[in-house]
This record gives structure tokens, sequence and C-alpha cells, in this order.
């Protein structure tokens, strides 16, 4: 598919400028129809077809780790990035890390988590124009960094981490590599074995274009040891023993009983899985895969660019400066720039011009995705310019 095809399936492009897919997109009308279609069957059949429901995840599980460049068994559903954060940060906890490198404008998915288990952030700064080279990351090294937790696209700036660098790098130095990716998924290739990523965590509704509600986290197997759960139920088991109340449990008797200790987890991602999940928001999410897939990511990226191209230059012709470099290889489908007075308040202004934007970063951010096209630039710069906007110099 070309992105005019797949921008054709968005009806809310056809109602505004939606420059926001950094905060989420809007649902393209089949992946919405896939929910709703789900949600219908249950509200005539209930659940009779829940184990077809169970058969559904593991074919988007599949279609998925194909995407990520990931093995089946190494990817996980989960509610949000921040809870694949979490499951990270156990698993740093578990093999002796306390100290991570991380950036200064990391979203809070990537840093709280951290915090929450004792972990020491050690915080590189961005450089004035905005960008984190990988020098500076080496530079910020110390005895006892063990680990680098970043996201591969800053939602502040847009800025674009060079993650086959960052990869090779904590490679040389034995470093645990985890990546939030919710930012990147789904607008640029991501190959977790190639990049030498350990740990992903990423969101469905922003570039994957899901609509809210399946969040997703890799661990490559070698992660896959004892006691890395930090959560489990009963659909943590294997199939054989999943309706067993004491799976594989030491069982010791007793005058009423008997007592149970431990138990026999199935040593893959989806163990995280505890229990029910949202199935309606996965049929969504396949859904939205094969938008993806028919457009293919690196071509998701190369239109991006273009875009971007296009709007800051009609920006920087209106004298906004964007707080990052315009060179493509730092550059993602985000764009931020300030604006003289209130951020929210001229957001909600440019909402009334057709415009649907965020205020991050001290300023506006701009954001393009797949589905949008060149007519959603002008119409953009329209309501810059009939509100108008001015740059904050």
């Amino acid at each position: 598919m070309t992105p005019a095809e797949v921008r054709a399936l968005f009806p809310a492009c056809r109602r505004y400028a939606y420059l926001n897919a950094a905060a989420s997109s809007p649902l393209a009308t089949p992946v919405a129809n896939a929910a709703i279609a789900h949600l219908r069957d249950t509200e005539e059949n209930g659940d009779i077809a829940f184990l077809t429901w169970l058969t559904l995840k593991e074919e988007v599980r599949r279609k998925l780790a194909k995407f990520l460049g990931a093995h089946d068994d190494e990817v996980a559903f989960l509610p949000s990035t921040s809870m694949g954060m979490h499951v990270a940060a156990h698993v740093l906890l578990q093999h002796g890390v306390n100290e991570v490198l991380t950036m200064e404008q990391e979203f809070p998915s990537t840093t709280l988590p951290l915090l929450h288990q004792g972990l020491l952030l050690n915080v590189v700064k961005p450089r004035a124009d905005g960008r984190y080279p990988t020098e500076d990351f080496e530079a910020a090294l110390t005895p006892k960094t063990r680990a680098v937790a970043v996201s591969a696209v800053q939602y502040q700036s847009g800025f674009r981490v060079d993650l086959a660098a960052l990869g090779q790098l904590c490679k040389q130095r034995r470093l645990i590599f985890v990546v939030n990716a919710a930012q990147a998924a789904g607008q640029m290739p991501i190959d977790v074995h190639a990049l030498g990523i350990d740990m992903l965590a990423a969101t469905s509704h922003k570039w994957m274009m899901a609509g809210y509600g399946t969040g997703f986290f890799v661990a490559q197997r070698k992660w896959h040891t004892a006691g890395w759960l930090p959560f489990a139920g009963w659909l943590s088991t294997s199939v054989e023993q999943r309706w067993r109340s004491f799976p594989s449990s030491l069982a010791t008797p007793t005058a009423q009983g008997f007592t149970a200790q431990g138990a026999a987890f199935q040593n893959s991602a989806s163990a995280l899985e505890a229990g029910g999940g949202p199935y309606s928001t996965l049929y969504a999410f396949e859904a939205a895969l094969e938008l993806l897939n028919a457009v293919g990511p690196k071509n998701i990226l190369e239109h991006n660019l273009s875009l971007q191209a296009l709007l800051r230059a009609e920006l920087r012709r209106r004298r906004f400066l964007p707080n990052t470099p315009d060179e493509p290889e730092y550059g993602s489908g985000i764009c931020v720039v300030g604006v003289e007075g209130d951020p929210q308040a001229i957001v909600t202004a440019l909402r009334n011009h057709g415009l649907v934007c965020t205020p991050r970063g001290g300023g506006i951010r701009l954001s393009t995705h797949v589905f949008n096209d060149a007519s959603d630039i002008e119409r953009a710069m329209a309501a810059f310019d009939a509100l108008p906007v001015r740059p904050l110099l």
C-alpha cells in the first residue's frame, strides 16, 4: 500500500490536519471494525469463542515478533509501556544492576519504573542543538554503570537515537540495553537482535495506530532465567498445566491435606500475561499491523522524514526554531517549536482551526505519520497564520 491508500482509511484525516501521532493516532476504519466485530460477537455469544481468542493472540504475537526482529517466545502483551519498563527494572535488579545510564528528556515511562525499584539513574544532558551523540553516552559511563535505558525517539523533541551505535557500545562494555520504543515502533524499522536490544517496551496507541489498550514487551531469551517473572497467574504456566491449582509444586502431605511450594512456569515472555487480557484490542492490533506491514517501516520513515522536511521549512520560513537539527539522520516524525504564549491555550485554539497537535517540550509538538500528507502541512500552517501563532525568539 502507499501512504495515500492508507490515508483514505482514516476518517479523522477528512476532518482535521491530524499531526498528533506522537500522542495518539486516530483509528483506521478496518482497525476500528476489527475491535467492533469482536465486541459484537461477545454481545451476541458471550465468550463461546474464548479459545479462538487465545489462538488469535498467538498469531498476533507471531506477527509482532517478526515486525520487531524477535522470536515469538520473546514477546509479551502488557497493558502499557510503563508495565514493560517495570519488568525490565525487575530483571536489571535480578542481575545485580544498581546504576543505569539514561537521558534528561526521557518520558516518565522510562525513568519512574527504574526509580521505583531503587535504581540509580546517571543522566545525560542534550547538547545545545538538542542532540545526544553516542560519544556523550560513552563519556557518561562510570565503573558502576551496568545498563543503558533510553527512548529510541525523544517525545519532547523527536530526536532519534542512533540505536545501532548505542547497541554496539553496550555490547563492547557488556551493558544491558533497554529501549522504550513508544515513540519509535510503527514509524521506523526496529530489529531487536540486529540492534542488540536486550529488552524493549512500547504501546499500541501512538505510531502503531491500534488504539489504546495493548502495550508490548520484548525480552531476549537469555533473560528468561529462574525467577525473572515479577508476577504470575493462571496463564503463566504451560498449556498442559493451565487449569492446575498447583502446577508442579513441591507437595508435602499433612494431616488435613498437603502443603505446596513453588510452581512451574513457562519459560517465555508470554508468561507475563498472567491472566485474561483486552482481546478486542488485540483484534485491532492485528489489523493495524497489517496496515503498517503493507507500507513497510522503512517506507514509513522515509515518508515521515519527507513530510518533516516540508514542515520544518515552512516553520523556519515563519521564524520558528525546531529544538533539534533538521538533518534526517537525527529526525523522526516529530517536530517541536517554541511559541509565544501558553502552548496549551494555543493548541486548543488551533483545534478550532482544524489542526490537532500537542503542547510538549515547552512549545508545540507537530507529528507526521503515514496517514498524513502535504495538505496537512498546508492546513497546519494556515492555522498558524490565521490565529496567529508567533515564534518564541
